[in-house]
């Protein structure tokens, strides 16, 4: 039985913009329904940090201008100072699909760490990295990760990583993705698999396949379906503006083929273009997996999560405090339900025009 379990408590302070009088913040504790962890959801301050969300213009136009010269992934450098795959890899060091090319990580994350360049232009706009690029570079992704199992069987756990600009994590503007691979899962796919695999033993059923089909018949935070994959915003977000994209069959990123790529690539389209009308500028995204070797896993299914960072402006403030950093709480400042209805119309409206 799947549980939406949240309690509600009140902060309470005397607001000196309301003359001191006393004033009850509203405090949601949410609990994912598959791992139990715990999250807060502040309504009350989302329109205090929505700002924080949004980018400068004018400061992230200095910073692309800054970074152009000279940067490896442009097109006139990245032949020339990017590693290439060995010999006998792939047919080419740098393989391509479209503008999507593909080389080894200079400095390694994991056991296996391939970088795709997703253009040759230096910065695109949110609305303009899916769904053709993204999905050029799962494709070429998937045809890294299966030719890496060939050769080393035992890295059985991949994964696609996104983080667009400072704030996000990425240390280069030039819009890219990272390819991971290694013999032991991820610690999201761990805990997803160990907590899928429980749920099926206890109550004889797919938690994901369960979770869509209530999601789906309560509509509060259901989104869409698109092309094998179903999308939703998460019961308990473990941060602002976090939505998931579900495949409805697969266990494995491998075993997704070119359609399964696509839901995701496409699902991953409206969500960009729905945060670049929110004036976002800085997200992350995972597509985790089950193990792309032996049998498919009944009990688990290939995820996608994107969240959205503070904005790239000044003051450089993190988004990720010492509550998510080290007690471990996730924290957001708009209730999923709401999230989800704007979501929901964005979309909508788009298809209208």
């Amino acid at each position: 039985m799947i549980e939406f379990k949240r309690i509600v408590r009140f902060a309470e302070l005397l607001n000196p913009s309301k003359g001191f009088e006393l004033e009850r913040q509203v405090v949601e504790h949410r609990f994912d329904p598959l791992t139990g962890d715990a999250t807060i959801v502040t309504s009350g301050r989302f329109d205090y940090a929505r700002r924080l969300f949004q980018a400068d213009r004018e400061e992230l136009r200095k910073i692309v201008e800054l970074t152009r010269p000279g940067c490896p992934f442009c097109p006139e450098n990245v032949a020339k100072v990017t590693p290439r795959f060995p010999e006998g890899f792939l047919e080419d060091g740098r393989p391509r699909i479209g503008e999507a090319t593909a080389f080894p990580g200079l400095f390694a994350h994991m056991d296996f760490n391939a970088i795709i360049v997703l253009s040759e232009a230096h910065f695109l706009e949110l609305n303009e990295l899916a769904p053709r690029r993204i999905l050029d570079a799962f494709i070429l992704g998937s045809r890294i990760l299966g030719r890496l199992l060939e050769v080393h069987p035992e890295m059985r756990f991949g994964a696609f990583i996104g983080n667009y600009l400072p704030p996000s994590g990425s240390s280069i503007i030039h819009p890219h993705i990272h390819v991971l691979a290694s013999e032991r899962p991820f610690e999201l796919s761990r805990k997803l698999m160990d907590a899928s695999r429980r749920f099926n033993e206890e109550c004889g059923e797919n938690f994901w396949e369960r979770l869509l089909e209530v999601e789906r018949s309560k509509g509060e935070r259901y989104l869409w379906e698109i092309k094998g994959t179903e999308w939703i915003v998460p019961f308990a977000p473990s941060k602002t503006f976090e939505v998931w994209g579900l495949s409805k069959d697969k266990s494995s990123i491998l075993s997704l083929g070119k359609g399964g790529l696509e839901g995701f690539a496409e699902g991953l389209g409206r969500i960009l273009g729905f945060y670049a009308s929110e004036g976002l500028s800085c997200f992350n995204f995972a597509l985790y997996s089950g193990p792309m070797d032996g049998e498919p896993l009944d009990y688990f299914r290939v995820g996608l999560r994107i969240v959205a960072r503070f904005g790239y402006r000044q003051p450089f403030t993190n988004d990720v405090w010492g509550l998510q950093a080290l007690l471990q709480e996730g924290e957001a400042y708009e209730a999923p339900e709401v999230l989800a209805e704007r979501l929901r119309s964005f979309v909508e409206a788009k298809d209208r025009t």
